[in-house]
């Protein structure tokens, strides 16, 4: 499978890959941050969208500045009773924005670089 590469503890690169085409960008400080994360949160961190080329962000409705384009967000699976827990560990770890997504299926991740 491409990009099936062990990355980090966690992570591997195909979980990052842009749904529709398979490109990665991925920044290492999202990484390490995410890995913080998942360390201290103990549980897995399933990412279901890190880089989204230009193509992909207008299909799903991303923002047109979106920080996934440039490899900085990712958004992972979230249950509503782990949400908040989830939600303050990423502040303090240092994400710029985390946002509760719809229908509270997920977490948006972000810094700005």
């Amino acid at each position: 499978m491409i990009n099936d590469i062990q990355i980090s503890t966690h992570f591997k690169l195909r979980e990052f890959q842009c749904r529709c085409c398979g490109l990665v960008k991925l920044s290492p400080r999202l990484l390490r941050m995410l890995e913080k994360l998942r360390e201290a949160a103990r549980v897995p961190l399933v990412v279901t969208s890190g880089y989204r080329c230009p193509n992909h962000n207008r299909h799903v409705g991303g923002a047109p500045r979106s920080l996934h384009l440039d490899g900085c967000a990712a958004d992972i699976l979230a249950a509503p009773s782990a949400q908040k827990h989830l939600f303050a560990i990423a502040k303090s770890i240092g994400f710029s924005q985390v946002i509760c997504g719809d229908y509270k299926k997920y977490l948006h991740l972000e810094y700005i670089n």
